[in-house]
């Protein structure tokens, strides 16, 4: 296509007619043992308008501005010319040089069709133009970094991919010797460097964009001298570097994205041209009889899957032969018969952007269009979008005994959704338990039973159908919790003596780790924890209390689980003491400390405790807690219930069965 290398303003005929009269009279027609098409046959090709000759240009302001006009026209995209109306910022001339354009910047002039739903424009590309790129044997970096940077733009905004433009409106860079910088580098060594930017280019876009398609107007038949004549003009006088750079492009692709050979031939009228066009460039081209010096032995068994062959129409006088809306007609039918999956239409007429009472494309132009496509079988509802790419990495970690957190890579652009499917064990079978919409990666499956192996796979959806499964995992979830522990009943407190309480309940569990009792002083008061007991426990007594006071009890049982709820709650009032309490013990230490243990001693200052009671609190802000009860006239702890590292609070006090003496002084020491 041609250009002024800012907009295309500027016709194209004298370029077009001189490299037609080119000739070199080598006819090569079909690869040797090679199986290709005997006849073109009805497909779904797609029919993009690549009209921005003129004054009508299809930025994407313009192309959301007259959308709802643009999609009365028989076609199933449009080629965006990537300006910016009002900042004048030019992608589309821009992107193949060595200045940096940021995703940023592209996804600027890409924003007034992002976002937008097209009815039947839905086959939508950018337009890029070789403009001005490092020398191959340079660092091509930035250029590569803008083409990633476009395709994932043009993802995001919705559109297909990019239509390359490589003619050479700025510099020759894909000539050999004139368009080159190292002279002392031969042309096969430009080639293979050719190839390898080519293919770093293809692998940055599709690494943004996996779904990604390329459409380069002029494919590799552009290098190649043995084109057979006249079918193919002989460009390869010059442009000898742009076969190989389409070459590596092919080398690059993945699976899911398309590498398309524009076919920028125009003088095609016939069936029988269009199929001899396709065969060659499809077949002949990558065969070991032409022996194509760009095309790697090792990559032509492979070529017709990663070529996919289009044609270019133009709706003027092209190489000698005529045009008028009913040429155009059959030679649009020809072209969507045998293209694999696109067409594209170049105008330099009328527009087809603008109705015909503005100026744009008569009602006969435009029927000859749209008869095209119905001759052809096929109509301006795109054809059905290929199945999504699988997804990868797909990864299983139990969250729980019940939940597993399921994630994978979206390999994909054109997925409604993605489902996920589990079994039983090696040998169960497959059902689906998940689906996501789009665009997702994460999901958990819940609700499921512990110590249990499970098996997981997912694939990814749309309109047309599913992609092949990704990768399976097994997982197995841990065992489940036991269930928290029942509730004790019967809970019964009976006062012994000034001081002390015995209590007793019903153990109803079978699986606590041991109770936790609860005591308040008086209704109105806090409840707190001041004993612990072992499991299988049912009864424990709560001493050192104070004659003549009301105390309410209540317990639960607990586990790894947590606890119970609580049981009934009791009071009881102690009675009044007959003599005095017991004196405070004094000088508490620490008398030894040995592996896990703690020892401590008091002095005995009274003479008539029935025993001493021990509380620790496990750091400053820990809760005091009844450790141990001892007898009468001992004074010594040996603490063995101790962690390592942990830091301990202890005091003591003197107990008989008038009550409890106040409490020593406290003491703190890290357990050894």
């Amino acid at each position: 296509m041609e250009s002024n290398g800012a907009d295309p303003q500027h016709g194209r005929r004298g370029l077009r007619a001189s490299l037609v009269a080119i000739l070199c009279g080598v006819l090569v027609l079909c690869q040797a043992g090679a199986a290709a098409p005997s006849a073109a046959t009805a497909t779904s090709s797609s029919l993009i308008y690549c009209g921005w000759f003129g004054n009508t240009i299809p930025t994407p302001a313009f192309i959301a501005a007259n959308k709802s006009f643009l999609e009365t026209q028989p076609f199933h995209g449009l080629v965006a010319y990537l300006r910016n109306d009002t900042s004048g910022l030019n992608v589309t001339t821009s992107l193949m040089t060595t200045t940096p354009v940021s995703y940023t910047a592209i996804a600027s002039v890409l924003a007034p069709m992002r976002g937008a739903t097209f009815a039947t424009l839905r086959e939508n590309f950018g337009l890029v133009q070789g403009s001005r790129p490092p020398d191959f044997f340079d660092d091509w970096s930035v250029t590569i970094q803008n083409f990633a940077n476009a395709a994932l733009a043009l993802k995001d905004a919705g559109l297909k991919g990019i239509v390359f433009d490589n003619e050479q409106y700025v510099s020759p860079w894909g000539n050999y010797p004139t368009g080159v910088k190292y002279s002392s580098r031969t042309l096969a060594e430009y080639q293979v460097q050719a190839r390898l930017r080519g293919r770093q280019v293809m692998q940055a876009m599709t690494a943004q964009f996996p779904g990604l398609a390329i459409l380069t107007l002029h494919g590799p038949t552009i290098s190649e001298p043995l084109v057979p004549q006249p079918l193919f003009p002989l460009w390869c006088m010059a442009n000898e570097l742009q076969g190989p750079f389409f070459s590596g492009m092919a080398e690059g692709l993945p699976s899911g994205a398309l590498n398309i050979d524009g076919g920028e031939l125009y003088h095609l009228r016939t069936a029988d041209e269009f199929l001899r066009a396709y065969t060659w460039r499809k077949y002949t081209l990558p065969s070991d009889a032409i022996n194509c010096a760009f095309i790697p032995p090792a990559l032509r068994p492979s070529w017709p899957g990663l070529s996919s062959i289009s044609f270019g129409v133009y709706d003027r006088p092209f190489g000698g032969a005529a045009m008028d809306p009913t040429i155009l007609r059959s030679t649009l039918a020809n072209a969507l018969r045998q293209a694999d999956r696109y067409v594209w239409f170049y105008t330099e007429g009328a527009t087809f952007l603008l109705p015909a009472s503005q100026g744009g494309a008569s009602a006969t132009w435009v029927g000859a269009v749209r008869q095209a496509l119905a001759d052809a079988g096929t109509s301006t509802s795109p054809p059905p979008a290929p199945v999504p790419a699988a997804p990868s990495h797909f990864a299983a970690t139990p969250a729980s005994a019940s939940a597993v957190d399921l994630s994978w890579w979206d390999m994909s652009a054109n997925e409604t959704g993605f489902e996920i499917e589990r079994k039983t064990g090696s040998a169960g079978a497959w059902s689906r338990v998940l689906t996501t919409g789009a665009n997702v990666s994460t999901i958990d499956d819940v609700g499921l039973a512990g110590s249990t192996t499970y098996y997981y796979r997912g694939r990814a959806v749309n309109a047309s159908g599913a992609s092949v499964y990704s990768n399976e995992v097994g997982v197995t979830t841990p065992a489940p919790p036991p269930p928290v522990p029942a509730v004790p009943s019967h809970f019964a407190a009976t006062a012994a003596s000034p001081s002390a309480v015995n209590l007793s309940w019903w153990d109803m569990s079978n699986n606590e780790t041991g109770f936790e009792i609860e005591r308040k002083t008086g209704s109105a008061g806090a409840w707190s924890r001041v004993l612990t007991t072992g499991a299988n426990v049912s009864s424990v007594g709560d001493l050192g209390l104070s004659g003549g006071t009301t105390y309410y009890y209540r317990s639960r049982a607990v586990n790894a689980s947590g606890p119970s709820g609580y049981s009934n709650e009791v009071s009881v009032l102690t009675p009044v003491p007959a003599g005095p309490v017991p004196a405070a013990p004094t000088h508490l230490s620490i008398y030894s400390l040995g592996t896990a243990t703690i020892s401590v001693t008091w002095w005995d200052m009274s003479n008539n405790e029935t025993g001493f009671e021990v509380e620790r609190k496990k750091g400053s802000a820990g809760t005091w807690a009844r450790i141990a009860t001892k007898g009468a006239n001992v004074s010594i702890h040996a603490d063995t219930t101790v962690s390592s590292g942990t830091l301990y609070y202890y005091r003591a006090r003197a107990v008989n069965g008038n009550g409890a003496s106040a409490y020593t002084n406290e003491i703190s020491q890290i357990a050894p």
